[in-house]
């Protein structure tokens, strides 16, 4: 039951939080990219999702250095990474209550 909580909770959590990272790395605000990205990448390691966390760990990197230029490369690389969570979780989900 924890595990299918923490899934719902996931899914319906994960895009708002990926908007407001989509945001920061459009606007080039480093500290909201960290802080963005850090409360993703909790989520994901949360539920051993190390891909998608390594991603995003990798944009909070970036923001941590200043380095704003390479917000956009590495966004993409995430938002591919996370684009298959989802179906992932899903059928997790589905899985868990078999």
């Amino acid at each position: 039951e924890l595990l299918s909580e923490l899934l719902m909770i996931f899914k319906e959590e994960f895009p708002r939080h990926l908007q407001a990272l989509r945001e920061a790395v459009e606007s080039g605000n480093a500290d909201r990219v960290v802080a963005a990205a850090h409360a993703l990448k909790g989520m994901l390691l949360n539920l051993a999702a190390n891909h998608a966390a390594v991603s995003v760990g990798r944009l909070e990197q970036i923001g941590r250095s200043g380095e704003t230029s390479g917000f956009q490369d590495a966004f993409a690389a995430f938002e591919k990474d996370a684009s298959s969570l989802v179906p992932q979780l899903e059928a997790c989900v589905a899985e868990v209550h078999k």
